[in-house]
């Protein structure tokens, strides 16, 4: 298993690549599951103070961009990609034993939606994010539509908790907290303990209201799940 951390280190930017499975199916989210790798690799970087440039081979995943994924500075192939960034990727992301040279590999599982669940038109577009999130990388899930429905009211509760705790005098954040979710993000991507952390302070009535919107804010910066986005708007506007 790649230790993040190990790979810090270095002159420049650190250069990335995605490689997307071919041939996938309707119900396929393995190659959306290798971009959310990336896009959370880059952020979890990118809070070190380190640049970070993505590329991605493969198919286009339709879907990514309402799952919060960042756009790519480059397409094509390795060898276009490499040119593009300015050199050749130093850790690779892909679903299937990676053949190329150079550079760290990331082996993300599979990842599928069941035939209940294709179809989340009244669903927070994030929650397949938040779902995959939950989950090892290196472990295969199945997207349920039971667990689509958990992580779309977890989503809009979250997200008025944290528009409730902006109006209240803002504190520090919880600096141990933080610790130690970015030392599990770094270690081996490990959002789903962030996702436990952030549970375990939303319950937690000794930390005052502002320490819980910081560290909520902070933390959303790797999850990408808008946590902040209900701040200012009216209650007839929230989401239920």
């Amino acid at each position: 298993m790649l230790r993040i951390v190990d790979h810090l280190a270095g002159p420049g930017p650190l250069r990335v690549c995605a490689h997307v499975p071919v041939g996938e199916g309707p119900g396929e989210l393995t190659g959306l599951r290798v971009l959310l790798a990336a896009d959370v690799l880059g952020r979890v970087v990118e809070l070190r103070g380190r640049a970070v440039l993505t590329g991605w081979t493969g198919p286009r995943v339709p879907s990514a961009g309402a799952a919060g994924i960042r756009p790519a500075d480059a397409t094509g192939t390795p060898e276009e990609i490499a040119e593009a960034l300015g050199g050749p990727p130093a850790v690779q992301l892909t679903s299937r034993a990676y053949e190329g040279g150079g550079g760290a590999c990331l082996r993300i599982a599979e990842a599928s939606v069941t035939e209940t669940a294709t179809g989340p038109a009244d669903k927070d577009p994030l929650a397949v994010r938040l779902v995959l999130l939950g989950r090892p990388y290196h472990e295969p899930v199945e997207v349920t539509a039971e667990a689509l429905d958990e992580a779309d009211l977890r989503l809009a509760r979250w997200r008025r908790a944290v528009a409730g705790w902006a109006d209240h005098p803002s504190k520090p954040l919880c600096a141990d907290l933080v610790r130690t979710a970015r030392a599990a993000l770094e270690d081996s991507l490990d959002a789903a303990a962030v996702l436990r952390l952030l549970d375990d302070l939303e319950a937690d009535a000794d930390v005052p209201p502002g320490a819980k919107f910081e560290t909520f804010a902070r933390l959303d910066r790797v999850l990408g799940l808008e946590l902040t986005r209900e701040i200012g708007r009216s209650p007839a506007g929230a989401r239920a």
